[in-house]
């Protein structure tokens, strides 16, 4: 008898199940399980249901059809959420529910899909991935571009290659599927709102490219293969006061004071290698007030691929440094978000700790040269 592994698929909304509304509008919809993926070939071998599981107590489960892909069965179990979003409604209790279900019935399976809106999935994935202090099976976020209720959809393809890779890869860490590749979960950004290839991994390599097979290097995970225990260490807090801010051309000391004003944390967008207005020194002079008043500010580029080193190369950059904004190097925005959130959370650490920690990988989220 083949090998049997378990996947625990988490439905929380996004377009991957959606249909339109009354008002012709995509809105997420319930009961996907039955509606549709049960019916689907490819997603559920119905034939091979009904002769091992329909009368035993794994009949709520889905079976995938065999492949090439693997010997292994795959099984799968669908957790639909009692309410579920557009991923643009996601805030930070969403991404604690996940985290925490994922923590919850960790020993139950061998591995995790997660089903989100492309919206936010880029927050989403860097998010669990610091929240997720140790995971030692793999945890893979995908969606669609395209409605699974449409023929035309790439839905099928994400959810079966996600599953595939949850259930017979292991890839310790938090990861997003989608298109035809796997990205690390804190490198990952969304590049467009039309194209099937909706995801890119602007400073770092894809993990993985679904060819005629599934193959993951070890060499590009973050923990080698057999280095990581088989436990679920769950950071169970984010900070809430935290926002990115754009530098743009009519940036005014009101708006950064605006901004700045209760923050506990600010993921600054610069131009280039991490510039701001010089010759403005009003400009400067309220960010260097928010950082000696201990306010958490990371200086991270708005061009999609580039690097903020804790040197700066141009004037315009060297008053961020002086005055204590860290370099957020080659991570995302969105990375810096999530982390500065998951940071400041740690009470444990002084001010001078946590920026130490903002400028050290620990999730793969960035390099630091230095280092």
């Amino acid at each position: 008898m083949s090998q049997v592994k378990r996947v625990l698929v988490i439905y929380t909304g996004g377009t991957f199940g959606m249909l339109k509304n009354e008002k012709g509008v995509l809105v997420p919809q319930k009961n996907i399980e039955h509606r549709v993926i049960r019916k689907l070939s490819q997603l559920h071998d119905d034939v091979y249901w009904q002769k091992h599981l329909a009368k035993t107590d794994k009949a709520e489960y889905l079976v995938l059809p065999d492949g090439k892909d693997t010997e292994i069965k795959v099984l799968y179990k669908i957790l639909e959420y009692d309410e579920l979003k557009d991923s643009s409604d996601f805030m930070i209790d969403d991404w604690l529910k996940m985290a925490r279900d994922i923590k919850r019935f960790y020993h139950d399976y061998d591995g995790f899909v997660v089903l989100h809106g492309t919206d936010t999935t880029a927050y989403g994935a860097s998010v669990l991935s610091f929240m997720l202090e140790s995971v030692g099976k793999t945890v893979v976020l995908t969606g669609a571009q395209v409605p699974i209720f449409q023929p035309r959809s790439d839905g099928n393809n994400n959810i079966l290659c996600a599953i595939l890779i949850a259930a017979t890869l292991h890839i310790p860490e938090v990861t997003v599927f989608f298109g035809a590749k796997l990205f690390r979960g804190t490198r990952v950004k969304k590049v467009s709102n039309t194209r099937i290839y909706a995801f890119d991994s602007p400073n770092f390599p894809a993990l993985l490219e679904a060819k005629t097979t599934l193959e993951v290097d070890p060499k590009m995970l973050i923990h080698p293969p057999g280095s990581v225990p088989d436990e679920c260490r769950l950071h169970d807090k984010l900070a809430q006061k935290v926002y990115v801010l754009k530098v743009a051309p009519t940036i005014t000391p009101e708006i950064i004071r605006a901004v700045f004003q209760g923050m506990e944390g600010v993921v600054l967008e610069t131009y280039g290698n991490g510039n701001i207005p010089i010759k403005r020194k009003e400009i400067y002079r309220e960010i260097e007030k928010a950082v000696k008043n201990n306010v958490l500010v990371v200086n991270v580029t708005q061009c999609i691929n580039g690097t903020v080193l804790g040197k700066a190369i141009y004037e315009t950059g060297l008053l961020l440094v002086e005055c204590g904004v860290v370099p957020a190097f080659d991570m995302t925005a969105e990375a810096a978000l999530a982390k500065l959130s998951y940071v400041l959370t740690k009470t444990e650490l002084s001010y001078q700790e946590k920026v130490e920690l903002m400028k050290t990988n620990i999730r793969g989220e960035l390099h630091n040269p230095n280092h």
